[in-house]
């Protein structure tokens, strides 16, 4: 399974969840329906709407803040792609959100190391950032972004995953895949298990 099919489909679930109503047949139920329609999103919802969420190391995180992204384009090997961060703060309380960006062995980080401290952000309103990567060979990749949180006098880091699948992805990686390849492989492309075990392929094949 390819990631932008991923990111497609999770962005439509977003949508759909965020869009769903309850049915009702009355007039002030169509009206206020109306009135909803013509209301204009902000420039900031409009930015982060269709997002997918990144992976929280911690769970539950206690960071008040929820960090979502977007590739822009399909990564291909030795091709840089740009991936757009928003940092979006959940709690009128944080006082100052910095961090920073980190690649893995075979992606390189190209731009964008380094999330610029943003003092007294606004509640809701993300905070955008925008990093570029260069895969090195085909893979399953992490791109992992360390955020910092000043909320009430207190400070606390929370770590979060972002997969990048460049080329074909792992299945297609020639290098033997270490312990954590493989779990990349068993819980990001199920679909391709077969691929990190030839003798399945060479039984089937028999078959």
């Amino acid at each position: 399974m390819r990631l932008n099919t991923l990111l497609i489909l999770a962005a439509a679930a977003l949508f759909c969840a965020c869009g769903f109503h309850s049915p009702g047949g009355g007039p002030a139920d169509q009206s206020a329906g109306k009135t909803l329609a013509k209301k204009p999103l902000k420039p900031e919802d409009e930015f982060s709407r269709n997002m997918v969420s990144a992976v929280a190391a911690s769970k539950p995180s206690m960071v008040p803040v929820q960090v979502k992204f977007d590739l822009r384009e399909r990564p291909d090997v030795g091709q840089p792609v740009g991936v757009d961060l928003a940092i979006v703060p959940m709690s009128a309380s944080v006082d100052r959100v910095s961090g920073k960006v980190e690649g893995e062995d075979g992606l390189e980080l190209v731009e964008g190391g380094e999330i610029a401290a943003t003092e007294r952000p606004a509640e809701g309103v993300p905070i955008r950032h925008a990093v570029k990567v260069l895969a090195k060979r085909e893979g399953i990749f992490t791109v992992r972004a360390v955020v910092t949180v000043e909320a009430g006098g207190v400070s606390s880091t929370e770590s979060y995953s972002l997969p990048v699948i460049a080329g074909a992805g792992a299945g297609a990686n020639p290098a033997k895949p270490g312990p954590a390849a493989t779990a990349a492989v068993t819980t990001s492309a199920p679909a391709r298990i077969s691929d990190a075990h030839p003798g399945a392929q060479t039984s089937a094949a028999a078959q």
